[in-house]
């Protein structure tokens, strides 16, 4: 059992001391000796820091509290402990590591809760909205029925309140708290879609900068004079966009990319979109409502499509810049007359994926959709772009003996004649069938410009297997997305490519250098044996299907570097995402079921 020992001091004891306890007293009196040292050096270490400490804006706005959350300017309320809680240890870690802003500016996680956070807590109005705001708003993104929603329109109002008041007089309150909350504003308009909104916020603050003489007036800290020290000549360079868009990079109030490229036609016009509830649809249709255009989209049934406007695109549609049409039949002759009254350019993304193996059924359908669309255009002055959606299918089929580089004159020949081949229909020729009409269709459409020299611009984009964040859950589930596949152990094919797909095809929209192209755009080549590991990582609780015993490779090649250059022209993008990164944000999102 322990032993408990008291240690008293005795002076010239009268009988000799027992050598256990002699020991004992010894024992003591040396821990008794390193703990004072111990003590001794930390206070040591704490005076060091003390006085060299580095001036941050957080020692210089707060140097009188060591403890700075003790200067809070408001009491907090339970649940907004936990959004800040929240905030610090969620949303500014994973800001700070993949924001570029904060990459060029060489910022780490401590100099950021300095700058942004040590700036944001000692204004009650700033705390509310970018930290309280942005907590919210990061967990409404992953779980909308958090019931928070109330509490971050309130913080969004006091927001919008205090930076009114600053703005707002004879004498405008001009702070860095005054352009860290236009830019907490900015963002969240940003997640409602509101691009234009704000834009006016940033333009509204360089405008009270400049007439005050210049950023230098600001003696702002950190972050913040950053941002208006490098960017204050150039306003425009700011532009934002929604969080989990796969093309930017986020910081904690903001999105910086490459300043916007001259365009083809200019913003606020009208571009229709075919085939609007689509994966590829649904994605190109956000990008173009974020850069400023209208957007008409053709749908089948505006019963199902109506999710668009509820989920994602209502205060464009509310505003006019979104409209759905109904198209039932888009191989009937003139069937998109009406929808393209208008337009400024056409993006033809809509086509057959009944998967029918019969081909009669699907490749004449998909022609007379083109050739339908094509007259469309054709007809409407307006018109001086149009992009048409093919895929890798249409230049090659993916068998292991295939080799050598795809360029513009390939096409799949294979699947052509293998499509066409005499009945039975079996099912395994569906996909042969949908590569078939993807050929002729495409070839259909550069015949038609060859032919009759339309007024407008026409380009293609070549899309393969494209992963990515669903806009709805029947994208998560659909027919070739290879992770609810392996989620789901059916899995039909075994390569996979992830891309850029909605980027591209803006830039062949709205690019005034891309004319007459066929954009091969595949992003990586990779395999089920490079998606496995990585999922059992993220659901260890799951049970996969085993590693392919070999891993098959696609041995043929295309020119990308177009595609590439547009991406990093359009989205400020150099390289592609991880492989890991895009299954994160598939699998992590709400409309993702599989478990």
């Amino acid at each position: 059992m322990p032993r408990n020992f008291q240690f008293v001091t005795v002076s010239n004891p009268a009988e000799p001391v027992p050598q256990h306890v002699r020991s004992l007293t010894h024992s003591h009196a040396v821990r008794q000796r390193h703990a004072k040292a111990r003590r001794l050096r930390m206070q040591k270490h704490q005076e060091d820091m003390s006085r060299n400490a580095e001036s941050t804006s957080l020692n210089r706005v707060l140097g009188y509290s060591r403890d700075p959350f003790a200067a809070l300017p408001k009491q907090l309320l339970s649940h907004e402990n936990f959004l800040l809680d929240h905030y610090i240890r969620v949303v500014v870690p994973q800001k700070v590591n993949i924001c570029r802003l904060f990459k060029q500016m060489n910022y780490h996680e401590e100099q950021a809760m300095r700058d942004w956070v040590g700036l944001a807590i000692t204004d009650s109005d700033l705390l509310c909205s970018s930290i309280l705001l942005g907590a919210c708003r990061h967990i409404l993104t992953s779980n909308p029925n958090s019931g928070l929603m109330q509490a971050a329109l309130q913080y969004k109002y006091n927001g919008l309140k205090a930076l009114r008041h600053a703005v707002s007089g004879a004498s405008p309150t001009l702070s860095a708290v005054t352009i860290a909350n236009a830019c907490a504003m900015a963002l969240d308009e940003v997640n409602f879609g509101e691009a234009t909104v704000a834009r006016q916020h940033i333009q509204g603050v360089f405008a009270i900068i400049d007439a005050a003489g210049g950023s230098q007036c600001l003696n702002g800290t950190g972050v913040v004079q950053t941002i208006v020290s490098v960017h204050f000549a150039k306003p425009c360079n700011f532009l934002f966009s929604l969080e989990h868009s796969e093309d930017h990079f986020y910081s904690f109030g903001f999105a910086i990319t490459m300043s916007r490229p001259a365009t083809a036609i200019p913003a606020g016009s009208w571009v229709l979109v075919t085939g609007a509830t689509g994966f590829v649809a649904s994605h190109v249709t956000r990008q173009l409502l974020q850069r400023g255009y209208k957007v008409r989209g053709t749908v089948r049934d505006q019963s199902k499509a109506q999710w668009l406007i509820d989920d994602h695109f209502k205060s464009y549609a509310e505003s006019g810049s979104y409209e759905l049409v109904t198209v039932s039949d888009i191989s009937a002759a003139g069937a998109f007359d009406e929808a393209a009254k208008g337009v400024s350019a056409v993006a033809h993304i809509a086509s057959i994926l009944d998967f029918d193996p019969n081909p009669n059924n699907v490749v004449p359908q998909t022609v007379a959709g083109v050739t339908s669309i094509l007259e469309s255009a054709s007809n409407e002055s307006s018109v001086t772009r149009f992009v048409f959606t093919s895929s890798m299918a249409a230049a090659v089929y993916p068998m292991s003996e295939q080799d050598g580089v795809i360029d513009r004159s390939s096409w799949n020949e294979f699947a052509v004649k293998a499509a066409w081949a005499p009945p039975p229909y079996e099912a395994l020729r569906a996909m042969l069938v949908y590569a078939a009409s993807k050929v002729a269709a495409e070839q259909a459409l550069w015949k038609y410009v060859k032919d009759n020299k339309p007024r407008f611009v026409t380009n293609v984009v070549s899309p393969s297997g494209i992963l990515g964040e669903p806009l709805h859950e029947r994208h998560a589930t659909a027919y070739g997305n290879w992770i609810y596949a392996l989620f789901t152990k059916n899995m039909g094919m075994i390569d996979a490519f992830q891309t850029y797909v909605a980027i591209i095809h803006v830039a062949a929209i709205l690019d005034p250098e891309v004319k007459d192209a066929r954009l091969q755009t595949w992003g990586h080549k990779a395999h089920c044996n490079d998606f496995l590991p990585i999922l059992r990582e993220l659901r260890p609780q799951k049970k996969f299907i085993p590693d392919y015993p070999e891993a098959f490779y696609l041995k043929f090649s295309t020119d990308q570097s177009e595609s590439a250059a547009l991406l990093e022209k359009w989205a400020g993008q150099d390289g592609l995402k991880p492989l890991k990164q895009i299954i994160i944000e598939a699998i992590n999102h709400p409309y993702w079921k599989a478990e």
